[in-house]
């Protein structure tokens, strides 16, 4: 039987999805690891720290890529749909940051165009 109790890890809020002996350890490892990642790059992303966002981005792509060479066993699929809904969570609040910064810069780009169209139209004017 599968013991419920969760893994202490640094980071990781109570409500991560793994549970202690549940996952064979290298995998539970890499999810671990995959999980703190993704949580450092919404950090980093909140900060609009978005060439660290990608920098960490690729260590996670490597790892998810070693952690998921070889199917989970079907007594472990639980567990790591779990792991695996949380960080897709995590990539979607990062993917929204980056939707609302991306908004806010296209507002800001705008706003410039248009004083400077304004800027030019009154020297045209004044001339």
């Amino acid at each position: 039987m599968l013991s419920l109790t969760m893994q202490p890890v640094r980071n990781r809020p109570p409500d991560t999805p793994l549970r202690k002996n549940a996952i064979d350890s290298k995998r539970s490892q890499q999810l671990e690891q995959i999980l703190a990642l993704s949580r450092d790059m919404l950090a980093k992303a909140g900060d609009h720290d978005w060439g660290l966002v990608a920098e960490i981005e690729t260590r996670r792509r490597e790892l998810v890529m070693r952690c998921f060479q070889q199917p989970a066993e079907q007594q472990y699929a639980t567990e790591v749909a779990a792991a695996i809904k949380e960080i897709l969570r995590l990539n979607q609040a990062i993917t929204d940051l980056g939707r609302r910064y991306q908004e806010q810069l296209s507002s800001e780009i705008n706003t410039s165009k248009l004083g400077r169209t304004a800027s030019a139209a009154y020297l045209g004017c004044t001339r």
